[in-house]
């Protein structure tokens, strides 16, 4: 029985940090991450701006950094400008972390927590109830 038992969590353990190692290769290169822990024990968080350029020297403008969850760092304007402005629909999206989730649970998130085709059904709406009211004609000037 407590054989099996260790055998089963050795599986687990196993299968854990297979996964995890196969989910890095998804992301642009960085260093190495521990699993659970990511590069956490590498980084000093007073100076991460240090950090950053330490890690941009070896693996280029655009690297991942784990804490413990990937973050993709971009360390130069032109790169940023690719990335936001010309790919912008490959970077859309919130991180899944808890800030972004507290509201994401609702499905109508109002303009601010959503995102893709219910974010432009939002928006549209709201531009017109604004328009309705009178935004953007000069008599909102008065009312205001």
């Amino acid at each position: 029985m407590f054989a099996a038992l260790i055998l089963f969590l050795f599986s687990v353990i196993v299968y854990y940090i297979w996964f995890f190692y196969a989910n890095v290769k998804r992301y642009p290169k960085g260093p190495t991450p521990l699993p659970v822990v990511g590069n956490l024990l590498s980084i000093d968080l007073r100076n991460l701006h240090k950090y950053f350029e330490l890690v941009s020297k070896d693996y280029g403008d655009v690297f991942t950094v784990w804490l413990p969850k990937p973050y993709v760092i971009i360390m130069n304007y032109d790169s940023i400008k690719e990335a936001f402005a010309k790919r912008g629909d490959d970077f859309a999206g919130r991180s899944g972390l808890f800030p972004d989730t507290l509201f994401q649970s609702m499905h109508n998130g109002g303009i601010v927590f959503s995102q893709g085709h219910l974010w432009k059904e939002q928006r549209r709406v709201s531009l017109q109830i604004l328009r309705d009211f009178g935004m953007g004609k000069s008599g909102m000037e008065e009312q205001v």
